[in-house]
């Protein structure tokens, strides 16, 4: 299957061998992290160069330069290696990282490859041969484009959805080593959230995946875990991760929120409809139902 074309609207090259380039580095870099915030990679000459932040040299002469802003742009060249550190330090200052030639993010993108088979391996596979993560990752990242997230994002939130039950890789440790830890994660469930984000926040290049792993079981009305959390205190992409979660447990395990039992699609999507707040985000619960009805229908 042909693979969608990307877009990175904080381009503002009219150069084609440049963009190029660029467009090849960012398709890797940016599968694994966030899109980069009012920033912008430009090669256009109206842009005044006395007083510029920095400079980007190469053998030559001027490469590139950065202006007060932060924005980088590229002078004429079409040396590959000139245009992959131009990047590599554009991504830096517009994403907080300390960066490294060898990359933080080449270091973020093995970790994932690592950690993502280990949570498949750990979960029970469906008829399909699709574990409880891969099914909340395809669902999670349509149901987001849905909402409106920018199709370049959402490589990305496959991840955050792949990831976000983490910490049940420590449990699993717990589970064997410790009957007492049992009793009390058998009595609550809540374990998985602290101890995946414990673990996550450890992994500077990962921060980002916090919220996603310790906040999918808070409840819009504050009564979730771990933290209780109560409506907007939950970011917004993680309540819409929150109903789907809870969605893709209620069609598949016998440990949904409700019932002690699997439960049918209209079943479900009977209990966000009448949730009226409880547990969604009313708004996102609405959007849902139209989402999966949608989909019933096509």
């Amino acid at each position: 299957m042909r693979s969608e074309k990307k877009i990175y609207n904080f381009l503002q090259i009219e150069n084609d061998i440049y963009k190029k380039i660029v467009e090849e580095l960012l398709d890797v870099y940016l599968e694994y992290i966030p899109y980069p915030v009012n920033a912008v990679i430009s090669d256009q000459k109206e842009v005044v160069q006395e007083g510029t932040h920095l400079q980007i040299l190469d053998g030559k002469g001027l490469f590139g330069f950065v202006d007060g802003d932060q924005k980088f742009f590229l002078e004429d060249s079409i040396n590959n290696k000139n245009i992959f550190l131009g990047v590599n330090w554009f991504l830096e200052h517009n994403l907080n990282a300390n960066f490294d030639f060898c990359s933080p993010y080449s270091m973020r993108r093995r970790i994932i490859s690592v950690l993502e088979p280990m949570m498949v391996l750990m979960e029970v596979e469906d008829s399909k041969g699709y574990s409880h993560s891969q099914r909340v990752a395809s669902l999670f990242t349509s149901f987001a484009k849905d909402l409106g997230l920018e199709p370049n994002e959402g490589a990305l939130f496959i991840h955050y959805a792949m990831l976000h039950d983490v910490g049940r890789i420590g449990v699993e440790q717990l589970i064997l080593y410790s009957p007492t830890r049992l009793r009390n994660f058998e009595e609550t469930g809540q374990d998985h959230t602290i101890t995946g984000s414990v673990y996550i926040s450890t992994l500077e290049v990962l921060n980002d995946f916090v919220p996603y792993v310790r906040s999918h079981h808070e409840r819009f009305d504050g009564k979730g875990f771990p933290d209780g959390l109560k409506g907007e205190e939950i970011p917004y992409w993680v309540r819409v991760l929150t109903i789907v979660n809870w969605y893709d447990n209620a069609l598949n395990t016998v440990d949904s929120e409700f019932s002690i039992g699997v439960m049918s699609e209209r079943e479900a999507l009977e209990v966000i409809e009448k949730d009226n707040g409880k547990l969604f985000d009313p708004e996102i619960g609405k959007r849902f139902i139209s989402f999966i009805k949608k989909g019933q229908n096509e």
